[in-house]
């Protein structure tokens, strides 16, 4: 009786405690202010609403990601925001706080430096912690919405003081349009992408009928598997030895062009159709080309045009970079960005797996490599993952964590090797590196109190380091220390292991692409042990120490025989202009992507391959994918380079590439005819060390692989016809209607054939939106898309789906007209005018 006394009094005590809540009840609006309230400072806000029973305390912090802002400290505000590295900052309440009484919302504005022009530069990946009454965090993190209200008014994108490009407003769309209005209509037959070299087209029509038959010898077994592959799963095709269409793979001994491996020809007659090359890669490539035909001409059976094909890429590096740093992209995924990139003929896949915020790929024997480095998520110290960052949260989120195991990468490498794509791997050293050094710090930490030669054998900062610097990511502890030995034995090591796994896959590691860039000034200068080593090797200035870390790296490839490839700062001084002279012997395959003309660096291509430096055009003004589109605050993507649409990359000359821009960063028509008069011409003798064209797609502004392929395609696709096709015919002349024409033929064949292609793969490409102009008091409407439908309001709201219809001018006496073009399943931004 008396136990049951006992259980019956703390059963009443415990009923009457009071239970504290775990999580902060709270929910965040973020709204954009002013950009220039002060020179170089914008104002933003933050609504905080108590969504709680109680008054909220001040017990909480809040986390969240944004692209890098400035915080500027407010004394006086309610509020307190922090930056902890790059884009991951706290905020939380200050000495001046109130508490919020439940159902209420606060106002909190605060000022940042920098600017704002688009909706992708709002925070997010927020998440709450409770703390405990000495200010330690006491509950589990939880994930905060913050709703973001929509930029609806001028001073949200413009940038007060600054000669810029204009707001997409719809009149001003509508008169871009206009420009396609009259676009050629393309040749079925032989209107593909990349452009062919030759064609003759010939009277008579041949039959391609339903049931094939693939003849080839040994040679070619690759390439008829894969392309029987494509026949059954594009076209319904049944591929037999009984087959009435026989396509022939035959090898050519006696090639037209010589000394290009990728040389192939295509001969059609009825029933039967040759495709020759000079190597398995070539014959490839001339069954791309039939499948594409037989695309444009609505699948199998057809007829088409008694052909004869002679074509090959001017460039043998063809490729694109895909950063799965920033943020990850499955193994899936990978694989079709690759079934579509052997579909347009490219050939390099540039795999950035490497960055300050993931390491992406396995490493046998550095096993944090993954276990930390690959993982994002709430940490106070990160001690076992990294700091959130790019949109990701508290949790881990499918974007900011992940990595390829051993045997996905392979699995990767051979389909496609298969595909005759090379996958060049990139890993970033020595600046954007902080995921690696972050994870040999914590292998250090785990082996110091058991084996100090194990603790210290890879790792890669000097603990006592005060050096004071700032990245162009906005980080403070992102550079591998160049002076200390155990920095190498990590390079060679992983160096080893990824070479490794090439020979398991049943190929060589030809180039390995190391980065090298944005290693920023002031990095190593705090280091006494940079510093003694200095001075051990007559060093004058902590930049030295790059060139060593690089001279040691080419030592270490040069062994196996691999080639070194870089950002052009791996070859450039310090000013990142000058040529460094150093490499100049050694073959480093250099990648050009500062090419910005109002801060004077388009010349640097140039420079560099007058020098003797073999290099690929990466131009950030035409081959920058994660540019947005234009300057519409709805459009995801960065702009500090200016702004790269569906067209820009076709206009790109590499051999005359300061008339690649034909308007500037201010939106002014650019001169084609002066714009090389007082530059740096390339060499006749340097135009071999041009090797190839590449795309860039950086990850910042990617939050899952619908907007990857959303921000490279279409707008890759003028790249690839420029890799394949460098100097078109209307490069050669400075009447500029020849481009005109080039350019509306382009836009037609994208309509005809390209969409519904890349609708046909599930590519979630970019649908560019509406002009709208309001002419003699009716509405009038225009797209660059062919058959796209052009949806309107005139009421304020947002068109969707079940908005009128606009197909005719009609009468509109409105203040304002929104519009929207929805085409093949997807819809694009607003298009807006005032009246």
């Amino acid at each position: 009786m008396k136990n049951l006394f006992i259980i019956m009094t703390l059963i009443l005590t415990l009923s009457g405690c009071k239970q504290e809540p775990t999580t902060v009840p709270i929910s965040l609006t973020w709204e954009m202010g002013q950009n220039e309230i002060e020179p170089g400072v914008y104002e933003n806000t933050f609504y905080i609403s108590n969504d709680g029973n109680e008054s909220l305390n001040k017990n909480w912090i809040l986390y969240f990601n944004q692209l890098p802002a400035a915080p500027i400290p407010n004394p006086e505000g309610a509020f307190v925001v922090e930056e902890i590295s790059s884009t991951y900052y706290r905020m939380f309440p200050s000495a001046n706080y109130k508490p919020i009484a439940a159902g209420d919302t606060v106002k909190f504005t605060f000022r940042c430096k920098g600017n704002i022009i688009k909706e992708t530069n709002a925070p997010e990946g927020a998440y709450a912690v409770k703390l405990n009454n000495d200010g330690k965090e006491a509950g589990k993190p939880h994930s905060v919405e913050i709703k973001v209200t929509p930029f609806m008014h001028e001073y949200q994108w413009a940038r007060k003081g600054r000669a810029e490009l204009p707001y997409p407003y719809g009149d001003i769309v509508y008169e871009q349009n206009k420009f396609f209005e009259n676009g050629l209509v393309g040749d079925a037959d032989i209107s593909i992408i990349p452009a062919l070299k030759k064609v003759d087209k010939r009277q008579g029509e041949h039959h391609i009928t339903k049931n094939i038959r693939i003849a080839h010898d040994g040679s070619f077994d690759n390439e008829a598997g894969l392309l029987k592959e494509k026949l059954e799963s594009m076209f319904q095709a049944t591929v037999s030895d009984a087959g009435e269409t026989t396509i022939e793979l035959k090898k050519l001994t006696n090639p037209k062009v010589k000394n290009n491996p990728e040389y192939y020809e295509i001969k059609t007659a009825d029933k039967q159709i040759t495709i020759s090359g000079v190597t398995p890669h070539a014959v490839s490539n001339g069954a791309q080309t039939l499948l594409a035909i037989i695309g444009n001409l609505n699948g199998l059976p057809c007829h088409t045009a008694s052909l004869y094909i002679e074509d090959y890429p001017d460039l043998l590096h063809r490729g694109q970079m895909i950063d799965v740093a920033r943020n990850f992209s499955s193994k899936e995924n990978i694989m079709k960005l690759i079934d579509i990139f052997a579909m347009y003929k490219l050939n390099i896949l540039h795999f950035h797996i490497v960055d300050d915020e993931g390491w992406r790929i396995e490493i046998p024997g550095l096993p944090e490599l993954t276990e930390v480095g690959a993982r994002r998520g709430h940490t106070l110290d990160e001690a076992d993952r990294l700091y959130p960052a790019y949109g990701g949260g508290c949790d881990f989120t499918e974007a900011g964590t992940g990595y390829y195991t051993r045997q996905e990468f392979i699995e990767i490498l051979r389909y496609a090797k298969r595909r005759h794509i090379t996958v060049l791997p990139e890993i970033d050293m020595p600046g954007h590196s902080r995921a690696a050094i972050v994870a040999m710090n914590a292998r250090y930490n785990k082996y110091i109190d058991t084996d100090l030669a194990k603790a210290e054998e890879f790792l890669l900062a000097d603990f006592e380091d005060t050096s004071k610097y700032l990245s162009a990511q906005w980080y403070t502890d992102n550079v591998i220390n160049a002076a200390m030995p155990s920095a190498y034995r990590f390079v060679e090591k992983v160096i080893n292991e990824v070479e490794s796994m090439y020979k398991e896959a049943g190929m060589e590691l030809n180039v390995l692409h190391m980065g090298g860039d944005e290693v920023p000034h002031g990095a190593w200068e705090g280091s006494s042990i940079a510093r003694a080593f200095m001075q051990e090797k007559g060093m004058t200035q902590a930049r030295d120490l790059k060139d060593y870390f690089f001279a040691q790296v080419l030592d270490i490839l040069d062994e196996k025989n691999i080639q070194l490839a870089g950002w052009q700062e791996v070859v450039l001084m310090p000013d990142e202009k000058t040529v460094n002279e150093r490499f100049a012997k050694r073959n480093v395959l250099t990648y050009c992507w500062n090419t910005i003309p109002e801060q004077g660096s388009d010349q640097i291509p140039y420079n560099l391959a007058n020098a003797g430096y073999p290099i690929v055009l990466c131009n950030v003004t035409n081959f920058y994918m994660d540019m947005s589109y234009n300057k519409h605050q709805h459009e995801p993507g960065l702009y500090w380079g200016g702004f790269v649409n569906e067209y820009v990359p076709y206009d790109v000359l590499p051999y005359d590439i300061y008339k690649s821009i034909r308007h500037n960063m201010k939106g002014e028509k650019v001169d084609i005819v002066q714009a090389s008069k007082t530059k740096v011409p390339l060499a006749r003798d340097a135009r071999a060390q041009i090797k190839g064209i590449q795309g860039q797609l950086w990850a910042e502004t990617i939050r899952n692989f619908g907007m990857v392929e959303k921000a490279l395609f279409p707008k890759m696709l003028g790249m690839i016809d420029r890799a394949w096709n460098t100097e078109p015919s209307w490069g050669f002349s400075n009447d500029e209607t020849k481009h005109d024409d080039a350019l509306r033929a382009y836009n037609a064949a994208l309509n005809q054939y390209e969409y519904p292609r890349l609708n046909g793969f599930g590519v979630n490409f970019h649908v560019s939106q509406p002009g709208i102009k309001i002419i003699d008091g009716k509405l009038h409407a225009n797209s660059t898309l062919k058959d796209a439908v052009i949806r309107y309001t005139i009421d304020g709201s947002e068109p969707n789906e079940n908005s009128p219809v606009w197909t005719a001018p009609i009468d509109c006496d409105a203040k304002q007209v929104k519009a929207k073009t929805y085409f093949m399943g997807k819809e694009s931004v607003t298009s807006i005018i005032h009246i």
